[in-house]
């Protein structure tokens, strides 16, 4: 079975400074606190071209709507 979320180990949100609270959606390329719900986005190294295209895709779609870069 595969693990849509992974856990991540001995790291402390930034905002609410809850130690062992977060976890990697390497799909979605996002980080949430489990504790105060804050999300991050991230780059999650190991995609496929395909996915890596498609990533770079949906940048250059959030990019152009004024998606608050």
């Amino acid at each position: 079975m595969i693990r849509l979320a992974h856990f991540l180990d001995g790291l402390r949100c930034s905002c609410c400074e809850t130690l062992d609270a977060l976890w990697l959606d390497p799909v979605r390329g996002l980080v949430e606190c489990h504790e105060c719900g804050q999300k991050a986005s991230v780059l999650v190294d190991g995609l496929g071209l395909a996915d890596a295209l498609d990533s770079l895709d949906a940048v250059d779609a959030v990019g152009s709507c004024g998606g608050g870069w």
